[in-house]
């Protein structure tokens, strides 16, 4: 499943339900904040027992002139 979530492209393989990804988000969402990171995607995926939780940063790009 993808949704937006919070402004935030979430990527979901995963049984659990739309209110505790929301939660999830936030969670992360407040952690990156706090660091001064910003979220450009997140993926949850949940293998057996397991959640795994990725969370990228929005790509950089800077231009550098040739002289």
């Amino acid at each position: 499943m993808y949704s937006m979530i919070q402004g935030i492209p979430v990527s979901v393989d995963s049984p659990l339900s739309h209110d505790k990804i929301s939660q999830l988000v936030a969670e992360m969402r407040q952690m990156w904040n706090w660091e001064g990171r910003s979220i450009g995607k997140i993926e949850i995926n949940s293998i057996g027992d397991m959640l795994h939780v990725y969370i990228y940063e929005p790509p950089s790009v800077k231009v550098i002139h040739k002289i």
